[in-house]
């Protein structure tokens, strides 16, 4: 039997990152996580962070420093908590995140958190340092901020039908993700990878079980997240890309 945990997920930033929350929670439901309302009652707390601005990354670090403070009370009442920074600042800053706070147990970028329960797993099993001065081991730290080769949407948890209808009429969907553009000012191409379209047969298998349940109630906004939208191309998962899109999707 699942043991029952909790999690915490503050997001920061864009529509992308409220996508990446809610799969994120989608995928630590299988392991007995449910959502906690405030960061006092979760076992695991993770900050989805935006990098758009210098000021936005120093929220986190803010942040950061009360759920260090949070963390030593919860231990003292007999209480793991596990600290997380997801999303781009961790994708940017990785060790620097460590270095700066070492509160944080996992530092993982928004390509690579279809990993949590590995992650948590490895956390949780690792080889802790030695003791030193009377004080308790700490425990290992993980960052995983590598684009790896895998497409993490095969990985990720479908959505229950609980959380569907939690989060209201709105339900995301991503259909494209990362940029080749290098625009001045913008990180998306250094936090979130080059441009990779989904095949259309992966978007509405992904689709289908939101749609289902959220119209059963008459109602539904689908959002879809893209952030190069002048260059998605929706594909046959069995295709190859050709020299102009299928669909042509523009603002």
């Amino acid at each position: 039997m699942t043991d029952k945990k909790s999690v915490f997920i503050k997001t920061y930033g864009c529509q992308m990152n409220v996508y990446d929350s809610d799969r994120m929670s989608d995928t630590l439901a299988p392991l007995g996580y449910a959502a906690a309302d405030s960061p006092e009652n979760a076992d695991l707390i993770i900050l989805n962070t935006c990098h758009i601005r210098e000021k936005a990354a120093e929220k986190v670090y803010s942040e950061l420093g009360r759920l260090r403070v949070l963390k030593a009370h919860r231990a003292a009442e007999g209480h793991e908590t596990l600290i997380a920074v997801a999303g781009c600042v961790a994708q940017a800053e990785g060790e620097e995140i460590i270095a700066r706070a070492p509160v944080v147990d996992m530092v993982f970028g928004p390509q690579t958190y279809h990993r949590l329960p590995e992650l948590i797993a490895r956390v949780r099993s690792g080889e802790r340092p030695a003791a030193t001065e009377g004080k308790a081991p700490a425990r290992p730290k993980v960052v995983e901020t590598e684009f790896p080769s895998e497409d993490k949407f095969d990985y990720l948890a479908a959505p229950t039908e609980t959380a569907v209808r939690s989060r209201g009429v709105t339900a995301f969907l991503t259909v494209q993700e990362g940029c080749d553009k290098f625009c001045t000012f913008c990180v998306v191409p250094y936090t979130r990878g080059s441009e990779a379209s989904r095949p259309v047969e992966k978007i509405v298998r992904t689709s289908t079980p939101i749609t289902a349940l959220t119209t059963q109630a008459g109602r539904l906004a689908l959002p879809i997240c893209w952030p190069a939208c002048r260059s998605c191309r929706v594909l046959p998962a069995s295709a190859t890309p050709p020299a102009t899109p299928v669909i042509s999707m523009t603002r």
